[in-house]
């Protein structure tokens, strides 16, 4: 391990702390700082977790300098690879665009906005501790902390009754995971006596060991329990009306920064806990990945509000991403390539998903909600920019070239043929084609509707921002993608 110039436990989780103070520190400014100049917190909040990057930094020169070197804190619990870190920038990230799109979307809504993003930061700490989580205890406690922040996020509009519906239901269905993820730790720590990934992945050498039925059952539920914080089928059915209900805000950083921590810890689990018990967990992820892109897909072919169209694509983007799991369960470079496409894909669909988002933000008026498909129609003629970045996310979450999603399916689709599973990703392509029906359906209303309703004006201030960064990158990524593929594919290794 690299020398450090503090406490070894303190200094791995530093980014956490400074986060988390930082949260208290923007709920003390709110107590004082008058609502009708509440879009300031909105600014100190990005700037706090521009903040915390600074030290996130200071580790990537660290491991850099160190040659594949990994920060370990707290017993060997806490890991602070390259692997964690792109998954912590990729957080930060998404935490700043979903601020910079709420700002005016709160003055609006009426919200209160410190605990607003307040509860954003929580919940960031809490996907920085499931990316580092080499330990089953600490994932949980990171997934926990995550998901008390997004339940009361998703109900954040109590006067909506929408929103209060859309709490409950993912409240009550995140708990049933939880239980089931906490069932499933218990099982493998009877089995093995421990809940530490690299003794699991010790005690699962053995053949006999990974025959135990206690052992495959708390794997089952371990799987069950994944299932659902990465929304695939069949455990998709919060999906919808949580994003639905949801304020439109929150849930883009439900649809990427959420996924994202999910994905982090299936990653974690299964790829470098689990290995020796792939063919347990194989097959599971091979059904879900077809269900997930199949029933995703049709699913919002028959959706007339937006978000609930986006959240029925998230769970088809789900299943392409489960590809690059699997190709990353095989050994050496196949399992290398299929980490760095998931890593390439995730980066993709955060810039195309959050900038789909922001233009339904962007349609939110005083007596508008904006989030159904027929408020799109005509926008081209009302806001021909909104239109315009409108058109690229739609044609990158369908996987047009030159867009950020072709190159990420390309990385998934070619990971998913060189590990032999071949069949699943002409699934995917099939899949792809179905999903251009309901993407389009939006260009077209965008383009060739008359306009009508309320008049809607082009993006501006912070949203503006958050969607020509969102924009700036989904071209860059898909037209250029070398300097990104190359930095991910140094990062993405497990241990």
């Amino acid at each position: 391990m690299p020398s450090l110039p503090l406490t070894p436990d303190l200094w791995a989780i530093f980014p956490e702390l400074l986060l988390s103070i930082y949260a208290f520190i923007i709920l003390g400014v709110a107590v004082f700082l008058p609502r009708s100049e509440a879009r300031y917190l909105g600014y100190l909040s990005i700037l706090g977790v521009a903040l915390v990057s600074l030290p996130l930094m200071r580790f990537a020169r660290i491991l850099a300098e160190s040659a594949g070197g990994v920060v370990v804190g707290w017993g060997g619990m806490f890991v602070l690879d390259t692997f964690a870190l792109f998954f912590k920038f990729l957080f930060l990230l998404v935490a700043a665009l979903t601020m910079l799109m709420s700002i005016r979307y709160l003055e609006i809504e009426g919200a209160q906005a410190g605990e607003y993003y307040a509860l954003i930061m929580f919940a960031v700490v809490g996907m920085m501790f499931m990316a580092s989580g080499r330990d089953l205890l600490m994932i949980f406690i990171g997934l926990e902390t995550m998901s008390l922040s997004t339940y009361v996020l998703a109900g954040f509009l109590k006067r909506d009754r929408r929103s209060n519906e859309a709490a409950l239901k993912y409240f009550l269905l995140g708990t049933f995971s939880t239980g089931l993820f906490l069932y499933g730790i218990s099982l493998l720590y009877a089995v093995t006596g421990s809940t530490s990934l690299s003794a699991i992945a010790t005690a699962l050498a053995f053949e006999g060991m990974r025959q135990q039925p206690l052992m495959v059952l708390g794997l089952i539920l371990l799987v069950v329990a994944l299932g659902f914080k990465i929304a695939a089928v069949p455990f998709h059915m919060w999906v919808p009306d949580a994003y639905e209900g949801a304020p439109t805000a929150v849930a883009a950083f439900f649809s990427t920064g959420i996924k994202a921590a999910a994905f982090s810890i299936v990653l974690r689990i299964l790829v470098e806990g689990m290995m020796e018990a792939r063919q347990h967990w194989a097959l599971l992820l091979v059904v879900l990945s077809a269900a997930s892109m199949t029933i995703g897909n049709l699913g919002a072919l028959l959706q007339d509000n937006m978000k609930r169209l986006l959240a029925y694509s998230s769970v088809a983007h789900a299943g392409y991403v489960l590809m690059g799991v699997l190709a990353a369960q095989k050994m050496g470079e196949t399992g290398r390539y299929g980490l760095t496409a998931v890593c390439v894909y995730l980066l993709a669909y955060t810039f195309t998903n959050m900038g789909a988002f922001g233009l339904v933000v962007n349609l939110r008026r005083e007596g508008l909600v904006g989030d159904q498909v027929d408020d799109f129609t005509g926008l081209a003629r009302r806001a021909p920019f909104a239109a315009f970045a409108m058109l690229v996310f739609m044609l990158s979450l369908a996987g047009i070239p030159a867009t950020a999603g072709f190159v990420g399916k390309w990385y998934l689709f070619g990971a998913a043929i060189k590990a032999d599973y071949a069949w699943l990703a002409v699934l995917a392509v099939v899949n792809s084609a179905i999903s251009l029906y309901f993407y389009l359906r939006v260009v077209v209303r965008m383009y060739m509707g008359d306009p009508a309703g309320t008049e809607v004006r082009g993006p501006s201030g912070a949203l503006a921002v958050a969607l020509a960064i969102c924009l700036l990158f989904t071209f860059w990524i898909g037209i250029y993608p070398q300097p990104f593929l190359q930095r991910l594919a140094g990062w993405a290794v497990l241990q």
